[in-house]
Parts: C-alpha cells; structure tokens; sequence
C-alpha cells in the first residue's frame, strides 16, 4: 500500500514537472517581460506612497505621531519603487544571468504588496478593508506579471491562513467559504497563466527551429544547385560571355548552361523554371542533364529535332510534376548563332557596326513551352549573324518584370535602353550596369522572380 502511494505520488510529480516546469530560456523571457512591467507599476506605486503621504499630513492636521506606520508603509513604497527600478534596470543589462537573479524584483514587490493588507489587519483593525486589497494584490498580480506558482502560491497560502480566522469570527461560514473558492480560482489562474506562457514558448521556439531547419536545407540547397550550375571563367577562341543569376530566394528556378569543347564555345542556353524555390530548384538540376546530354548526342541533327527530344524526355521523366519551362538553346556554326525559342523572350541584337540595338525579330508562328504534355509546340528555329563587336543578349522574365513600388515593370524597352547605353563598356561592367539600372529602378521592392542575364560577344 506505501508503494502504491508512493507510485501516485510520484505520478503525480512527474505530471506536475511536466506541465509546469519552463525551460530556462523561458523563464528568462518571463523575467526579461517581468522587468520591463516593472518600470510601470513602479512609477504607479511611488505616485501612490507620495498620495499616501500627502492624504496623511493633510487630514491629520499636525497630529502625525499616530501616524507614523502609515508614513513608513507609504515612504516604503516610494523607497521601494526607486529600488526595485533600479535593480531592474541593472538587470535588464545583464546578459548572463539566471532567471531566479533577474525574478528578484518581481518577487520583492509581490512579497512587499502583500504586506499592505497585513498591515491594514493588525494596525488598523479593520478586517473588510484588508480582504479588499489582499483581493486586489493577488488578482492583479499573475495578471500583469508573469510569476512562478511555486511563488504565488505559498505566499497567497499563508497570506489567507492568515486572513481566514479573522474572517469567521466576523462574518459567517458562507463569507468564509467564498474566501476559499476565490483562493483555489487564485490558484487555477496562477497555475494556467503560467502554464500558457511555457506552451506559447516552446509552440514558437519550435516554429523557429522549424524556420532554422528549413532555412538550413535552404542554404544547402542552395550550395549544391550553384556548385552545380557552376561555370568557370573559360576564354573561347572567337566569343566572350559575361552573365548574371541572382535568385529571389536561396534556390533559383532560373539556369544557364554553356557548352563548350576545349577553348571552342559550341553553345549556351537559358530556362526559366516555372514557380518557385525548392521544387524548381530540383526541376533545373533534372533538366540540365536532360539538355546537356541531347545537345552533345545530337551534334548533327537540326536543332529543332533537339527540342522536341528535350521536350519528350522532360515529359517522361518528370513524372507527375507540374513545372514546365521556358527557354532558347543555341548552337554557334561560324559566325552565325542558330536558336530556338520555347516559350521564352525574344534576345536582343547589338550591332556594333550599325550602334543598334533591338530585340530579334519573331515571326509569330512558334508556340509551346518544355514540359506540358497536353499542350501541342511548334519550336522555329532563328539565325543571327554575328560580326566582330556584335552582342547576342539572353534574358529571363525576372529582368523585365522587376517591379517598383509604384508597381511598374522595368519592361522590355527600359532593358532594350539599358543595354544600348551601355555596348561600349567591357563585357562584366555591361553586365553589372544593367543589373545596376534594374536595381535602381526596383528601389527597396522585394525581388519577386528570378534574374538571368547573359550578354554573348563576337570577338
């Protein structure tokens, strides 16, 4: 029988650790807000002692002596106020510190409130009055004040051991059974408010670890998809290429790829994934190695039939994910560039001869994009001549549709004018003005899409 009420009790602690015990970060946050409550309740308090004291020497009219508890409860309160507010201003600057240390002043003044309806029962004699603000106190306090029920609880405890004698002589065992109920509800919010508090602390620290998590996978998302969309700083024979790739979040859904052999540049491309983040991330590193490997394995095909096998495979491999993409393959054959559009904005076309620049011209026949199987393409193929200065500039819809707080676009006729004022630069500091006018033009507007600019040269 002593074991099974030993195993009860034990039971019964360990339910009571369990929903009550804060982690101590927690009880550091409760202290942290415990101190900045402070400095307000305080300045109330010294205004109510200097109240006190002025109420005192005005209706006592020189006979003080009486008095004198009352001047030094009152004086306490405003030589109390002045010293909890300084302790909690120390301690608020404290930053290694345990929850007990910084709890100090929240205790001190609770303990010194509950002293107030003492004093009015033994020096004033007046029992209806001392259960008013004992009433007040102990209501108020786990109201404004985050304090611990193993605080609370003992002091409101003796507190009202003291009271209730009092309480049944003068008045009848209905009063006295009301001053118990109102204990144990005193006790109910003690214990609830506090158990509130450690849920709402551990519900948001796991949403930030969750947040932490996901931002981490993020990053190393991240890592991976640069390390490997990574491209190094190749000079080719008869071509320059300088770009741009700037994500609106970690993950971008934009890529490029170049294809090279040896100092030979045989190619470059541009997609624009649809969507955003993760999953588009994941669906660039699928489809590069679809495209990388039907460009190389189709070396002399059309460049036509390269799409469609592209298209075809993404559809198959993808299985049931919905994003499809836009973008231009092109393949160098002299000086002349062979593209195909899917789904994409059209390049724009510097020449160097005539100090022009306008975006190629599309015949309108060609539609369809990668990666939607219900719906029928047609991909035409373009050519571009390009002679010693000319540039060939790609682009995704991020650069032209970055939006400024008035919510215009910079469009396609800003980035036709960026471009042009800029040709006789060298090819990075091209790159970086262009990104500088859309930047400026965005102001402190959140980036909504991903940015890809490539600008290819004929040496």
């Amino acid at each position: 029988m002593k074991g099974h009420k030993n195993n009860i009790f034990i039971r019964f602690y360990d339910y009571m650790t369990k929903k009550y015990k804060a982690p101590e970060e927690c009880k550091l946050l409760m202290a942290e807000r415990n101190l900045n409550t402070m400095f307000k309740a305080q300045v109330m308090l010294i205004l109510l002692g200097i109240y006190g004291l002025v109420s005192i020497l005005i209706t006592n009219k020189g006979n003080y002596m009486s008095s004198i508890p009352r001047f030094i409860y009152f004086g306490e309160y405003i030589v109390f106020g002045f010293l909890c507010i300084f302790a909690s201003a120390k301690l608020k600057k404290l930053t290694f510190v345990r929850s007990t240390i910084k709890m100090i002043p929240t205790y001190f003044l609770f303990l010194y409130l509950m002293v107030y309806p003492m004093f009015i029962l033994f020096y004033e004699k007046n029992t209806f009055n001392s259960m008013i603000v004992y009433a007040c106190v102990t209501v108020n306090f786990p109201v404004f004040f985050d304090i611990s029920p193993a605080i609370f609880t003992p002091i409101v405890t003796i507190a009202s051991a003291t009271l209730l004698p009092h309480i049944s002589k003068e008045y009848s065992m209905f009063i006295v059974m009301d001053s118990v109920i109102f204990v144990l509800i005193l006790y109910f919010l003690s214990f609830k408010r506090w158990a509130t508090e450690k849920d709402n602390f551990l519900h948001h620290r796991s949403e930030h670890e969750y947040k932490e998590n996901i931002e981490n996978e993020l990053r190393l998302a991240q890592v991976v998809q640069q390390s490997f969309f990574k491209h190094n700083e190749t000079i080719y024979e008869d071509w320059a290429i300088s770009y741009y790739n700037k994500p609106m979040a970690g993950v971008s859904g934009d890529f490029l790829d170049i294809y090279s052999t040896d100092n030979n540049l045989d190619g470059i491309g541009i997609f624009d994934v649809s969507g955003h983040g993760i999953a588009s991330g994941l669906v660039t590193m699928l489809v590069k190695n679809i495209i990388f490997q039907e460009f190389y394995n189709g070396r002399n095909d059309k460049l036509k039939s390269i799409i469609d096998r592209i298209n075809i495979r993404y559809i198959k491999e993808k299985g049931n994910i919905e994003n499809y993409l836009t973008g231009i393959v092109s393949r160098m054959n002299g000086n002349k560039i062979e593209f195909i559009n899917a789904g994409h904005s059209m390049p724009i076309y510097y020449s160097a001869q005539e100090d022009s620049a306008n975006y190629v011209e599309d015949d309108n026949t060609a539609f369809g994009a990668i990666g939607l199987p219900d719906i029928p393409t047609n991909f035409v193929s373009h050519t571009v001549e390009m002679n010693r200065g000319d540039e060939l500039i790609f682009f995704t819809d991020g650069a032209t549709e970055a939006t400024n707080a008035d919510g215009d676009d910079f469009g396609k006729d800003r980035l036709l004018k960026s471009i042009f004022r800029n040709a006789d630069r060298p090819l990075t500091t091209q790159v970086n003005c262009i990104v500088s006018d859309i930047l400026t033009f965005v102001g402190n507007e959140p980036q909504k899409d991903d940015i890809t600019i490539i600008i290819l040269k004929k040496k």
